[in-house]
């Protein structure tokens, strides 16, 4: 018993945080240097050289893709917080690029720019991080109903 003569409570939910730019995908920052980049004549010549290295600028936007997929993973695995809806908005993120390189491999107008190898790895990386994302948010979810709020 505490001192007040109540059992203790342990508050699991937390604070979610964040404000509406939680439900901004990470993804979005990916896409936006990938626009940025597409002026690059060889996206795949040396960007960056240190010592022996020599990282160009797609290895270098993998690398960010990467990153930042987990980053949104952990976005969504905090037990007993619905975030469902950030999620979502991964899984939008990624349809939407797939999309832009299906219309870009049908060689329609300007999205020809997403009709690379580049863009759809970079898709690919962003839908199963958002694929991943949703099971994780789902497992803690129902662990979290499993095991109640005591």
């Amino acid at each position: 018993m505490s001192e007040h003569g109540r059992d203790a409570h342990i508050d699991v939910h937390g604070a979610t945080g964040g404000g509406a730019l939680r439900y901004i995908p990470y993804f979005l920052l990916v896409f936006v240097l990938y626009l940025l980049g597409a002026a690059i004549k060889d996206p795949r010549a040396a960007f960056i050289a240190l010592g022996a290295y020599k990282l160009s600028w797609v290895e270098i936007l993998l690398i960010l893709a990467a990153v930042l997929s987990l980053l949104e993973q952990m976005k969504v695995s905090h037990p007993g917080i619905d975030n469902t809806w950030e999620a979502l908005t991964m899984v939008g993120m990624g349809v939407l690029q797939l999309v832009l390189w299906v219309l870009g491999a049908a060689k329609v107008g300007v999205f020809s720019v997403f009709s690379t190898s580049e863009f759809l790895e970079l898709t690919f990386i962003s839908l199963a991080a958002a694929i991943v994302a949703v099971l994780i948010n789902a497992r803690t979810l129902r662990r979290t109903i499993g095991v109640g709020d005591n």
